[in-house]
């Protein structure tokens, strides 16, 4: 009896252990062995795998530079100076001209060459992971390359964006605001089997004011509201471990804090997924995410005018707070933020007007509509319900 009691008392601390051990830490212990200092993509076109070659060689730690105005890019090797052509397939070794296999791409200000032209000129040697992932080894260093299909570059004039909705990540939970680890990654699964990529709020209002702009075939920008713990320790891994981008709409003044039932990260860990290149932060006000009470109603804290407040003094206030946020953001992750979820996605002419004033480009909403290429800066999104299967997901999508 006691050697029976010793055993379940081992199997219930096992238990334990296990259920408050990491999400998927097996497949995230990938990515500790690389030296990546940001995600690098590589692109598929009829049986040719294209990596950029400045990034790469830049993460090696390597040296280079480019001309503009003569379309090269040079770079300082161990078999001495190498010069490349934008979308060219003639090159230069110490002076001595070359011919590569295959042309390099020019890609949204970025070349690309084929990886064994890569692996041939600058002594790399390369081994495919996968279909998607393949590792580049020089010296002592090794990258991680996700690679996507050729419609997953930006060459395409695509007739809409699609934006899906995220808030919580709970392994324990489903509903229409939290979604399980599982069936966040069946939702990323079958997006990408559907040829969906994912894009930025600064791809999306390209798209809104430049009819020249290019995008993936089918662009996705997904969005993460309020910036809770979760969105660092779920979703963040599952996005890199998939090769997606997502962008957390963050309420600035929670950073660290628990002001309710769940605890928000960090601006650390804000800054760190935000340098990996994964995650895009964007603001969800400084601290008006709450609602007032007002006679028998509550009204949403950025409508609602403070007894004894005159209009000048709300439109301050209220400009003051965004204001803040886009400082924040800027002061601890160092981007400018250009998109401004409104919460619980109410607003008005008020509000917009000066949200603009505080520097915001995009208004993001919780309405359905179609993202068009039509100047318009208020952005409609589809909520990704945790009931929801990859399947169902792609099906709204496409309705």
């Amino acid at each position: 009896m006691k050697l029976k009691l010793q055993l379940l008392s081992l199997c219930f601390i096992f238990c334990i252990f296990m259920m408050s051990a990491p999400v998927n830490a097996e497949k995230n212990n990938i990515f500790e062995s690389y030296d990546n200092t940001r995600v690098i993509y590589g692109y598929l076109e009829n049986g040719v795998t294209y990596i950029p070659i400045g990034e790469i060689w830049r993460q090696f730690g390597n040296q280079l530079s480019f001309d503009v105005n003569e379309q090269k890019i040079f770079f300082s090797t161990n078999q001495g100076a190498i010069t490349l052509g934008f979308q060219s397939a003639i090159g230069e070794i110490n002076g001595e001209t070359i011919t590569l296999s295959n042309p390099t791409k020019k890609i949204q200000n970025t070349v690309y060459a084929s990886v064994r032209d890569v692996a041939k000129l600058f002594n790399i040697k390369f081994d495919h992971l996968d279909k998607s992932m393949m590792e580049l080894l020089l010296d002592t260093k090794k990258l991680l390359i996700h690679i996507k299909p050729i419609t997953s570059a930006y060459l395409y004039h695509p007739k809409k964006i699609d934006v899906i909705m995220y808030h919580h990540f709970d392994p324990n939970r489903s509903d229409s605001l939290t979604v399980t680890p599982e069936r966040f990654r069946e939702h990323l699964d079958k997006l990408i089997q559907a040829g969906y990529e994912t894009i930025t709020e600064e791809d999306l209002y390209q798209y809104k004011t430049n009819a020249h702009y290019k995008l993936p075939k089918k662009p996705l920008l997904i969005t993460i509201d309020d910036g809770y713990a979760n969105n660092y320790s779920i979703a963040y891994p599952i996005l890199k471990e998939k090769g997606l981008r997502a962008t957390i709409y963050i309420i600035t003044s929670y950073r660290g804090k628990q002001p309710g039932f769940s605890r928000h990260f960090t601006w650390e860990e804000a800054k760190e997924m935000y340098d990996s290149g994964v995650i895009n932060i964007e603001s969800h006000t400084h601290d008006l995410h709450y609602y007032v009470q007002q006679g028998k109603k509550q009204k949403a804290a950025i409508l609602a005018r403070n007894a004894n407040e005159d209009e000048r003094s709300y439109k301050n206030r209220i400009l003051n707070d965004l204001k803040t946020s886009r400082d924040l953001i800027r002061q601890h992750v160092g981007k400018e933020s250009i998109a401004l979820s409104y919460p619980y996605g109410v607003y008005d002419k008020t509000v917009i007007q000066l949200a603009k004033e505080a520097g915001f480009k995009l208004h993001v909403t919780i309405k359905t509509d179609k993202n068009l290429r039509d100047g318009n800066p208020v952005i409609y999104r589809v909520n990704a319900h945790g009931d929801y299967s990859g399947e169902q997901l792609v099906s709204v999508l496409n309705s």
